[in-house]
């Protein structure tokens, strides 16, 4: 009888607990959507506010974007900034400004602007600095106020949670991922079709596959290219140095977008490093040396703020380095107004800061935190907005093909565009625009492929906060620009340069803030690394 009893009251627990796991269950169904609902009817609100105020006032609310491209602002951005905002009034009761500046002067411009309380709604921190930005307090909280969760959550859909994480510090979040290569193919040199056929450089023959648009080779057919372009075309240089090289052509994982303390040898492990007591630094300031002096590098490189590609398209270079990946042969091409033939000597290569490299943030000093994170929100989900950005007006700067692609309009080329962006993969989601005659309409399935299977750094994710050593970075980086062309581009032996360089950077706290890294770093891996 005992049994008997126990049985049923046991039955009936079990009942009851299924009724509460399904009461539980449904409960928090019902609050992810009264969340959703929430947000939604938040983010409506705002813009049936500013589109019934701008009805009232007779204008429209602005936000202003700034990034940076290589030949500085078009001659059509105010065309675009009228389509944009026409499409963005209807869509968010928001006009948009965006604020094209040269990749030269960037830097410094962004540093002007941001420090000096004009304007400025949403930029990109690339050259700039991620860290540098947050504890110079130009980046919002992005999730204060549930900012971020109210209003962008297309974002996450767009990107993916593990790369928008990645771009926390110290758990907080003050920046965004663009949908982009994260991978670099290292060492990678774009060379003038005409003129490897003007050596007869049997190029055609060093494909892999069929369709291939890079030649896997390595420096030694590089340095043969060099000198026959160089007898066969003295009236010109051969190639172009640019700053981003030395990141792009050696793979070591330039910790925090610094490289006052990295990790070496394809940063498979966690041991911070002097980069410039290495041999990846001494051997490729080397061969930039040995290239200047065979008269391959301009006289006037340490002063030329021209872009390599720009060079290219004026006829002055034939060839300068770049990263390789999906869609670099068309990329390249358009942007120097020829035919481009790419070559990779290195790997591919994904570094920690993959997703934080160029965040896309909210400035501190946004008068209106909404309005401009509804605007990012739409970036990175609408592929009109995106096209905008991406390519310009369609039937003016581009149209589209019986095929599916995008090409220039009738009368345009890259010569002429008023409107022909250089920096697609700055852009918030480029993945959802359309895509440029030449690449493979599947474009994106294969740089998915490519970031997917090259080499990561085993500090994938890690954001280095510089704040207890800010100090030491801005001696570090003053000593730095002394040398970094200097020795970079070639002028100066770095048998004598480089450790004189790096005296004077231990001098300037080096291995204070090598120690710094590598104390967060260590911290850091305990809780994420191969998370």
């Amino acid at each position: 009888m005992k049994k008997r009893i126990m049985a049923i009251l046991l039955s009936v627990m079990m009942v009851g607990a299924l009724f509460t796991g399904c009461k539980s269950s449904t409960a928090n169904t019902d609050s992810g959507s009264a969340a959703a609902s929430g947000s939604a009817n938040a983010a409506q609100k705002a813009i049936d506010d500013r589109i019934a105020n701008a009805k009232k006032t007779g204008k429209y609310q602005t936000v202003v974007m700034a990034f940076l491209n290589w030949t500085g602002s078009p001659k059509d951005l105010p065309k675009v900034n009228a389509a944009i905002s026409q499409y963005t009034e209807k869509k968010l009761g928001l006009d948009v400004k965006l604020q094209i500046l040269d990749a030269a002067t960037y830097k410094q411009q962004m540093t002007l602007m941001l420090s000096s309380g004009q304007q400025l709604d949403i930029f990109n921190g690339v050259m700039i600095g991620y860290a540098p930005s947050v504890n110079n307090g130009y980046c919002l909280d992005l999730e204060k106020d549930k900012l971020f969760q109210t209003y962008g959550a297309d974002i996450t859909n767009a990107v993916g949670k593990k790369f928008v994480d990645n771009c926390r510090v110290n758990g907080a979040l003050y920046g965004l991922p663009e949908n982009k290569d994260n991978a670099n193919g290292q060492d990678g040199f774009s060379i003038g079709k005409k003129y490897l056929d003007g050596i007869g450089f049997n190029y055609a023959s060093m494909y892999k596959n069929k369709g291939d648009e890079i030649i896997y080779t390595d420096i030694n057919t590089i340095n043969n290219i060099f000198s026959q372009l160089h007898s066969k075309y003295p009236d010109k240089y051969v190639f172009a140095p640019q700053i981003a090289t030395l990141v792009q052509a050696n793979d070591f994982d330039s910790l925090g977008g610094d490289n006052f303390g990295v990790l070496l040898n394809k940063a498979q492990d966690f041991k911070v490093a002097d980069l410039f007591a290495s041999d990846t630094y001494i051997n490729f300031c080397m061969r930039n040396y040995n290239w200047n002096k065979a008269g391959y590098i301009s006289k006037d490189a340490l002063t030329n703020d021209i872009a390599p590609t720009a060079q290219v398209k004026a006829g002055t270079a034939m060839a300068y380095a770049t990263a390789c990946k999906p869609g670099i042969k068309a990329q390249e091409s358009g942007l120097c107004g020829q035919d481009m033939i790419l070559f990779q000597t290195g790997i591919d290569f994904s570094p920690s800061n993959a997703a934080s490299a160029m965040p896309w943030c909210i400035n501190s000093n946004t008068k209106d935190a909404v309005a401009a994170m509804q605007f990012l929100n739409l970036a990175y989900s609408d592929p009109v907005v995106s096209n905008y950005l991406c390519w310009g007006i369609e039937g003016t700067h581009y149209v589209k093909t019986s095929d599916g692609h995008f090409d220039f309009a009738t009368g345009v080329n890259g010569q002429n565009s008023g409107y022909y962006n250089n920096v697609n993969w700055e852009m918030p989601n480029q993945f959802i625009a359309g895509i440029w005659t030449g690449n493979d309409l599947d474009i994106w399935t294969r740089m998915k492929k490519f970031n997917d299977s090259a080499v990561t750094s085993k500090a994938a994710g890690f954001v280095f906060d510089n704040s207890a050593v800010t100090t030491e970075y801005t001696a570090l980086t003053n000593v730095y620009n002394q040398y970094e062309k200097q020795l970079e581009f070639g002028f100066v032996n770095p048998a004598t340069g480089i450790p004189e360089m790096d005296a004077k950077l231990k001098t300037n706290g080096l291995d204070k803030y090598m120690t710094e890294k590598q104390n967060q770093l260590n911290k850091w891996s305990k809780t994420y690394a191969n998370k």
